[in-house]
């Protein structure tokens, strides 16, 4: 089974890297991704963007150097040079993952103005459920993405970083 993740980038998250909160949050994620392992989730997608996406992915290649070789990375990348303006701390981090993936799916060749909505579709299009880190507020990819999941009648877990309280919407099948 297949979960694909979506998430805030680090400066839409209410805490710094290294806080209390930020730890709490790391754990929440570990939690939540360690029970879709739990329950036979084996296949994991990530957008590879600053943030939420990295670190999920991350976790996945902790999981795997573990004992938990069954698993899969995909990571969906909407275009070649999408770390190119990152500091060298999150281009390190990126390439690190793109290392670690057992597959890397770059979606346009260069930039263009839709090419985080392709990378998003093409995730939620491959996944059974997905985890998102969402706060309820903003119009941005993540809101986006758990619209289309809504859309495609996939079940979302999202875990709301501002509380760290998780609500689940159960797959719906598909509206029209």
């Amino acid at each position: 089974m297949t979960l694909a993740f979506t998430g805030h980038r680090p400066e839409f998250l209410p805490f710094t890297y290294g806080s209390d909160a930020y730890y709490q949050f790391e754990v929440a994620l570990w939690n939540e991704i360690g029970a879709y392992v739990d329950a036979g989730y084996d296949t994991f997608y990530c957008g590879a963007a600053r943030g939420t996406d990295i670190l999920c992915g991350e976790i996945i290649l902790a999981l795997k150097e573990g004992n938990a070789f069954n698993l899969k990375l995909i990571c969906a990348i909407p275009f070649r040079e999408q770390a190119r303006g990152w500091n060298r701390l999150w281009r390190a981090h990126y390439y690190e993952l793109l290392r670690g993936a057992d597959k890397i799916s770059q979606l346009c060749d260069s930039y263009r103005p839709d090419c985080y909505h392709i990378r998003n579709r093409y995730m939620v299009d491959h996944c059974d459920a997905l985890l998102a880190v969402y706060d309820g507020k903003g119009k941005g990819g993540t809101a986006y993405t758990i619209n289309y999941a809504l859309q495609l009648g996939k079940e979302i877990r999202i875990l709301n970083p501002l509380t760290m309280e998780v609500s689940t919407i159960p797959a719906a099948g598909p509206s029209h």
